[in-house]
């Protein structure tokens, strides 16, 4: 969905209400993806090219253990203050400050609500995606769940810096 800067009233603002279909707006890597409908609730604001997008966005995100690999649902439920501004101007490359990077950028007089939706859940997903904190994870060995019990292998940790000595020494037995 796009927003048409021109579109939302210096006065009154503009109000966006916008539900996603089942698994939209698609996310970008690591595996996440949305399951159920996404739901975005914006109250637009604009002072001549300024915008100021303050929402909220509401989503329920699936994802796979970083540890064990089992599959976990996520509500996402988060409010954002954004505001965007035309470029910077002139094509040539010039060095952000700091209230530079606070700011969004919109091309054309547009800016794309997918993007900050899926901007905006990304951001609340956990860096480590984990069942529990306390995840056990997989066999190394065998790929067993070790949070379901433990698994028969044997783990002997092998540090290959000792392989030379543990080949003498069956050598010398």
């Amino acid at each position: 969905m796009k927003i048409v800067v021109a579109q939302i009233s210096e006065d009154e603002g503009l109000r966006i209400h916008n539900i996603y279909p089942k698994g939209e707006p698609a996310l970008t890597g690591d595996g996440a993806h949305l399951i159920g409908n996404c739901e975005v609730n914006i109250q637009a604001t604009r002072a001549e090219n300024k915008v100021q997008l303050v929402g909220s966005i509401s989503a329920l995100v699936e994802f796979e253990c970083d540890r064990c690999l089992t599959r976990l649902e996520l509500p996402v439920e988060e409010s954002f203050d954004l505001l965007y501004v035309p470029p910077l101007g002139s094509e040539e490359e010039h060095e952000l400050d700091e209230k530079d990077l606070s700011l969004g950028f919109y091309q054309d007089g547009v800016i794309d609500l997918d993007d900050i939706a899926r901007e905006q859940i990304e951001l609340a997903l956990p860096m480590a995606r984990l069942c529990s904190d306390d995840c056990r994870g997989l066999c190394t060995v065998c790929g067993a769940n070790l949070n379901l019990g433990g698994c028969s292998c044997k783990s002997e940790p092998v540090d290959d810096r000792w392989a030379a000595l543990k080949e003498l020494k069956s050598k010398l037995n």
